[in-house]
């Protein structure tokens, strides 16, 4: 009995140290679970076998090495938030215990200081980083806005997106929502949040959206960016989500997911992530990133989205987006945001300056027809932003992206509110399917009705 006890507890205590790196998310994925269950049946086996001395020392090596990851890892936290827990975006986003499909930023963020992009952070290469001076603020919800008063006046605007929205990158005022509030006198609330698809950001403007004061016919600006939004999965649970009070399993399960997330190994061995950024050198000899999955994923025809297998999931989406809309008398515009890629695609295919195509890509043929459909108004943003960085170009050799961002920085934020502004803030027919045209949103201060 005794022997057997002790077999017993040896076999636990090898189990804990070899599955302690998965645990601690230092490595995660089918191969390893299968690598761990043959390394704990081989160490079982040479520890449970009379003699065979070789065997054990062979398992005693790698168990070592398990459990000296685990500690190295656990060790490591605090000094890798420090090195590269400068980017907000990362290091505040949660996931939403309520409903854990969708995320969240810890309420209450005022951060105050030097960030880089995500392209730089990705490859690992300290000498790519184009460092910046950012402010990034969360109100009490864990969205991106500077905290309202209660008596802040109805809002003209709710900004719904991704990072794109976020622009996690950029300082605070300088943000899409930042420059419509202050050089376009618009009330924004920003419920855009990094790595969530449109049907994950229709699903918050559900759940949210009845705490907003909106003003009637208020605008809905949705921004889809082609390069991930078709890609990532359409979870059929959020077409109508049941948020619920978080239990004490389901707290865990979220809190360890978060641990996992950010362990230091992993983060470590991801940041040779290399392949999947592209340099390129400007004709000045700066170097400018680009993301390979969105440089092949600029060539996509309408036929390849109408194609995909998660078109039918969008499209149903938007058909959502209408409903909710005409529910809560709310107009939405898209607002289609062309990628670096795209607008840069001179640099990264090595072509003359300026020379390529300005046709519209798939997505954006695709994304018109059902915008025409719902009844929403649409916008390509490409032609401004392409236009603009061209001349900002030829006068000073300025950017509107981030050189180691896959995102704008101030100056693409400034011409993409000005292209938002003029084309569908201006004369925005009222309701979500109307055809008459109201006073423009920056100069009409009046309310005629207000919701929470």
């Amino acid at each position: 009995m005794r022997a057997s006890s002790k077999a017993a507890l040896l076999f636990v205590a090898l189990a804990v140290v070899i599955l302690s790196p998965f645990a601690a998310g230092a490595f995660d994925g089918l191969a390893y679970a299968a690598a761990c269950i043959a390394l704990l049946v081989f160490a079982a086996y040479a520890f449970g076998r009379p003699g065979g001395r070789a065997s054990r020392r062979v398992s005693l090596v790698l168990v070592s090495a398990c459990l000296g990851v685990t500690l190295f890892d656990l060790a490591a936290r605090p000094a890798l938030l420090h090195l590269y827990g400068v980017r907000p975006a990362d290091r505040y986003i949660r996931r939403w215990p309520t409903l854990p499909l969708l995320q969240r930023y810890e309420a209450g963020v005022n951060f105050e200081g030097e960030t880089y992009g995500d392209l730089a952070a990705v490859s690992g290469r300290g000498d790519w980083r184009e460092r910046r001076r950012i402010r990034f603020v969360t109100d009490e919800y864990g969205f991106r806005n500077e905290p309202r008063g209660d008596d802040a006046r109805p809002l003209d605007l709710v900004l719904l997106g991704d990072s794109f929205g976020v622009a996690a990158g950029t300082s605070q005022e300088e943000t899409l929502g930042g420059v419509l509030a202050r050089e376009y006198g618009l009330a924004v609330y920003n419920l855009s949040v990094s790595r969530e698809n449109p049907r994950q950001q229709y699903a918050n403007l559900l759940l949210e959206g009845g705490r907003l004061n909106t003003r009637e016919d208020a605008l809905v600006l949705w921004l889809i960016f082609p390069g991930n939004d078709l890609d990532e999965p359409y979870h059929a649970e959020l077409e109508d989500p049941r948020p619920e009070a978080p239990g004490l399993l389901t707290r865990l399960g979220v809190g360890v997911g978060d641990f996992r997330s950010r362990s230091p190994v992993r983060t470590l061995l991801s940041r040779g992530g290399a392949g999947r950024v592209i340099e390129r050198k400007l004709p000045d000899g700066r170097p400018v990133l680009f993301d390979e999955t969105y440089a092949r994923r600029r060539g996509r025809t309408a036929e390849d989205v109408l194609r995909h297998p998660n078109f039918e999931s969008l499209k149903r989406t938007l058909g959502l987006m209408e409903r909710l809309a005409g529910q809560r008398r709310l107009r939405v515009a898209v607002a289609l945001v062309p990628s670096k890629e795209e607008a840069y695609s001179w640099v990264l295919d090595g072509a003359p300056p300026w020379s390529s195509g300005a046709g519209p890509s798939g997505a954006s043929v695709v994304l018109r027809g059902l915008c025409e459909r719902h009844g929403f108004r649409f916008l390509d943003l490409r032609p401004a932003l392409v236009e603009a960085a061209r001349a900002a170009y030829e006068k000073s050799g300025a950017l509107l992206w981030w050189r180691d961002d896959t995102h704008w920085n101030g100056e693409g934020q400034r011409v993409a509110a000005s292209a938002v502004h003029a084309n569908l803030l201006r004369e925005a027919p009222h309701g979500p399917n109307a055809q008459t045209a109201p006073p423009t949103l920056s100069t009409s201060r009046e309310t005629r009705g207000t919701r929470r």
